[in-house]
């Protein structure tokens, strides 16, 4: 069954920024809609490079994940190692450069197990969650400048627990082990 095929795009204007940041650029576009005629709006979302998410298993089932402060929210969370795509990268080198700079930890296959829209309401871009097994620590973090970031091995076992508590929050990692879930 098609699931897509009962609402039609909207005719999109170009886009025009309002304002331009180093994570991302607000912009907003005239749109209308090809079945209603008299539906038409300027609509604003962010245009933001891709995000990637990494699970990082050690031999013995431990994920490598890191607690670190968010501005947004304003707490410290437990996440899994992640950040954006940079310009000219893959997602799945995008996941072995962050995993490194962020946990000093490395692995040699990566596979990308899912991808989900983080917003699609006001966002434009993906966030890909890469897997990697059999990590190693390779060597000491390299934390950007106002990254502050503790390493922490949980056992895979834990996590549907530590989701189920709130420990785990963040929505976007919650997406990564649902992907993990489905690929098991």
């Amino acid at each position: 069954m098609d699931y897509l095929n009962l609402v039609q795009p909207w005719a999109m204007g170009p886009p025009h920024t309002l304002a331009k940041t180093r994570i991302f650029d607000l912009n907003e576009r005239r749109c209308a809609s090809p079945t209603t005629p008299d539906k038409v709006g300027t609509f604003v979302y962010l245009d933001s490079p891709d995000w990637i998410n990494v699970i990082a298993l050690t031999r013995g089932s431990r994920v490598v994940m890191i607690e670190q402060f968010r501005h947004g929210s304003g707490e410290v969370t437990l996440e899994i190692p992640g950040g954006m795509v940079d310009p000219d990268e893959s997602p799945a080198d995008a996941c072995l450069r962050e995993l490194r700079e962020e946990t000093g930890y490395a692995g040699k296959k990566l596979d990308i197990i899912g991808a989900v829209s983080p917003n699609p309401a006001i966002l434009n871009n993906r966030c890909y969650t890469g897997l990697v097994r059999n990590v190693t620590h390779a060597g000491a973090v390299e934390l950007d400048t106002n990254e502050e970031i503790a390493v922490r091995l949980v056992p895979l076992g834990e996590i549907p627990d530590l989701i189920r508590r709130g420990v785990i929050h963040h929505a976007l990692v919650i997406c990564a082990f649902h992907h993990l879930l489905l690929r098991d």
